[in-house]
């Protein structure tokens, strides 16, 4: 009995010390009442075409209130062209209230649109100057401006 509960153990230990997915939040852009961040953390590729995670987060509120939108953004670089995945909703407390999946296809991304900086990030490896490790933490820092 005893290998077990040691196997069982280590097994615990192993999984409590594997770290956590990292999270890179870039600030792409914002206007009076929104905060768009993408995680260059979650950017991953296939087909051709490359997708991450990307916020809505609301640009003043409370430090308590965890409320934002999060959902995917897939980029075809060569093609110009983008299309917007599973839209998470998170409450004031942080925790995940509603999925919403319009079922877009691939569209052309208009110059000087939020869909061309995030192509910008995802496809020429552009970043933001302000980072935060996750969207907790840009809240909690009072969602600051770069100016």
């Amino acid at each position: 009995m005893k290998p077990t509960v040691i196997t069982i153990v280590a097994a615990v230990a192993a999984l409590a010390a594997s770290p956590a997915l990292a999270e890179s939040w870039h600030v792409v852009s914002r206007s009076s009442a929104t905060v768009f961040m993408l995680d260059v953390d979650s950017i991953t590729e296939a087909s051709g075409a490359r997708t991450a995670v990307l916020a809505r987060v609301p640009a003043s509120g409370p430090v308590d209130d965890l409320s934002y939108s999060a959902g995917e953004i897939t980029i075809r670089c060569s093609a110009n062209q983008s299309k917007p995945g599973v839209e998470v909703l998170y409450g004031p407390d942080g925790a995940e209230q509603e999925r919403i999946d319009d079922g877009y296809d691939f569209d052309a991304i208009a110059r000087n649109s939020l869909d061309s900086y995030i192509k910008d990030m995802l496809c020429d490896d552009q970043r933001g100057t302000l980072v935060y490790p996750s969207i907790r933490a840009f809240i909690a820092a009072g969602r600051p401006r770069a100016d």
